[in-house]
């Protein structure tokens, strides 16, 4: 064990905690070095991609991803081309290593050694590689027969297992009885994989001959000796100007702690501190949170690693999901296999467990202006849960009784202190109004929708994203009117949805592996790539040899300067998006 680890274990709960004199040398590293320009142009051997989207044809050199891989530092910048040509502004002195990604292409670029102050070209060749889809690309009705069973799944099943989210077509052909393990996984009372000691799904909400009649569709639709077909998508209209400006700025994860493997990362949401400059991180896969101080660039020493105790080690993660942290500076986490709320004292590293009253699977997590934290349970049971800031006590709500398989998710809490959360299988969303003590519940106009995330304006407003109703909500609290803006683009996959300060309201499509940007005044999209080498995220192997995709940016947040941050399962990266971000420090505005 090196010295570092055996000085971060014997801190106990605390874990890896910078020292002062560290943070203050990587400030000054990071505030004061006059940054530098790397600027090349791209070129490619043939005009044209092949689309992973829809297999067309399209420009090999439209909004092109470049990237500088600062290996030192684990820092990894991307930008898009405008014409063929680069710019990323503002980089620190060090070595990068530059690539490009395209569909259908590999690249080849140069090391560049870059000084303070310096600027370097670097140009970059994308290779054409043989032309190859994944699989053959299908409508949804070829890929998901229509009859009844579907429209079952589509109400009951697809707003958790959905085209873009643990996709069934990507799971590889079994035959009925392998199928009829997989969906008796869903009510399995320990819970899928024996994590979380209650089932995925509510069996009283399922009857059986539904089952058998699902196990019965897959079998037929992906058979055993089936060929691989996936959904033919869209190809976006993308804006080389907008984007030219934007930059991802992608911070590598810690190691695995002594006794993990690095296949445990799997971190879920973010948090970026109101308070300090740190961005905590829920770390699923180790049961810890990761704070990432942003002015620092140093690695590790940028981040401080906090242990959550886990009383039932051996048998259950904890799986530390939705974060966020309360007015008095303790950071909050829905321990979602072990159905606790922990409490993080950052400044000692104290952590305090709090059980669910019920067994569940608590998920998202918000504080209100009082410092009560409130949360949903997913799975088990369809509830809500609020701990007190004073008393610490746990209150249960169920907003809608006659949904027993609601799987509330994604939630948030307005400037009224209104608390608001949706049911991704209910296709419902439901509103708490603290002055009344009531619950008030509204469907959404499409059946089924599979709500996922919502956010609140300036206004007030709650949005939500729709990500089998293929739409962008937005909820009126004053009228209880829903009004839903169609997408100008066929299954998308809508997950988070997040309200800037500009009352743009940004979307992630999952399908494309891109972060969309809603105009509320002309309603149009501008789209921006992932800097992720497929459409569906980075891939990772799923059963049978297949490969699932899907490691999607779970959770947005915004930080005071602008910056979006996200994480990711196994993506083992914590990512600053900045829209505006890649222009020279004296046209920077906020970033």
């Amino acid at each position: 064990m090196t010295r570092r680890w055996k000085a971060i274990l014997s801190g106990g709960i605390l874990l890896g905690a910078a020292s002062f004199s560290w943070a203050t040398s990587g400030r000054a590293q990071a505030q004061t070095a006059k940054g530098g320009v790397i600027s090349g142009t791209v070129t490619a051997n043939r005009d044209y991609a092949l689309s992973e989207a829809s297999g067309n044809h399209i420009p090999a050199l439209l909004a092109v991803r470049v990237r500088a891989r600062d290996a030192e530092r684990h820092i990894t910048y991307t930008v898009f081309t405008q014409k063929g040509h680069y710019q990323i502004y503002n980089l620190p002195p060090g070595t990068y290593q530059m690539s490009a990604l395209q569909d259908g292409f590999d690249s080849n670029g140069p090391s560049v050694e870059l000084k303070a102050g310096e600027t370097k070209t670097a140009d970059v060749a994308l290779l054409v590689r043989p032309d190859k889809l994944r699989a053959e690309l299908v409508d949804f009705d070829t890929l998901f027969p229509p009859g009844p069973t579907r429209d079952y799944l589509m109400n009951n099943c697809m707003g958790c297992h959905g085209y873009e989210h643990i996709p069934w077509e990507r799971m590889g052909g079994r035959d009925e009885d392998a199928w009829r393990r997989a969906v008796s996984r869903m009510f399995d009372m320990d819970g899928t994989n024996n994590h979380t000691g209650v089932p995925q799904v509510n069996p009283a909400a399922i009857p059986e001959d539904k089952r058998e009649a699902i196990i019965k569709y897959f079998s037929d639709t992906f058979s055993l000796d089936g060929k691989p077909r996936d959904l033919k998508l869209d190809d976006l209209p993308l804006d080389e100007k907008a984007l030219s400006r934007a930059i991802f700025v992608e911070y590598d994860l810690p190691p695995a702690l002594p006794g993990k493997k690095d296949d445990n990362i799997s971190s879920h949401d973010v948090w970026p501190s109101r308070i300090s400059p740190t961005v905590y991180v829920s770390e699923m896969g180790m049961d810890v949170i990761q704070g990432m101080d942003k002015n620092r660039i140093d690695y590790p020493g940028r981040f401080q690693t906090f242990a959550l105790p886990n009383p039932d080690l051996g048998h259950r993660e904890l799986g530390p999901h939705g974060i966020t942290q309360a007015k008095d500076g303790h950071v909050y986490a829905a321990e979602i296999d072990e159905s606790m709320i922990g409490e993080l004292d950052p400044e000692t590293g104290k952590v305090t467990q709090y059980e669910t009253p019920t067994r569940s699977t608590p998920h998202t997590i918000r504080s209100d202006s009082k410092g009560n934290v409130w949360f949903t349970e997913m799975q088990g049971v369809s509830k809500i849960g609020k701990l007190d800031a004073v008393t610490k006590k746990i209150t249960e709500w169920d907003p809608s009784p006659s949904d027993t398989n609601a799987h509330y998710y994604g939630m948030t809490v307005d400037q009224k202190d209104r608390v608001w959360a949706v049911g991704m299988t209910s296709h419902k969303i439901v509103g708490y109004d603290p002055k009344t003590d009531k619950w008030s519940v509204y469907a959404t106009p499409t059946q089924p929708s599979g709500p996922r995330r919502p956010t609140v304006d300036s206004k007030g407003k709650v949005w939500f994203s729709e990500h089998i109703g293929q739409a962008l909500g937005m909820l009126d609290p004053d009228t209880g009117k829903i009004t839903e803006y169609k997408d100008p683009f066929k299954l998308g996959g809508g997950y988070e949805c997040y309200a800037d300060a500009q009352d743009n309201i940004w979307v992630t499509l999952r399908s494309y592996g891109v972060l969309a940007r809603f105009d509320q005044k002309t309603k149009t999209y501008t789209y921006f790539p992932e800097p992720f080498p497929d459409i569906m995220g980075r891939e990772h192997p799923g059963p049978h040899g297949t490969m699932l995709g899907g490691l999607y940016p779970p959770k947005i947040e915004q930080d005071a300067q602008g910056a979006f941050w996200y994480a990711g399962i196994r993506m083992h990266t914590l990512t600053s998006f900045r829209p505006d971000g890649n222009v020279p420090n004296n046209q920077r505005a906020g970033n």
